[in-house]
């Protein structure tokens, strides 16, 4: 499982990507795609998980 800042990370690179990008179908997938990494993001926090290695939430 990727910590959150590699998640973070992904999600920035994802998003300036998209901001670059000219084809719209291409530009919409990769703000899908960082929209999934911004729910992986809020779902951990509710859980309670940080990323840390065995720490699971619970």
């Amino acid at each position: 499982m990727k910590p959150p800042s590699e998640v973070r990370a992904e999600l920035s690179e994802l998003i300036a990507e998209a901001v670059a990008e000219t084809d719209d179908v291409r530009r919409q997938g990769l703000l899908v795609l960082a929209d999934h990494w911004s729910d992986i993001l809020r779902r951990r926090k509710a859980a309670g998980e940080d990323g840390a290695a065995g720490n699971l939430g619970a």
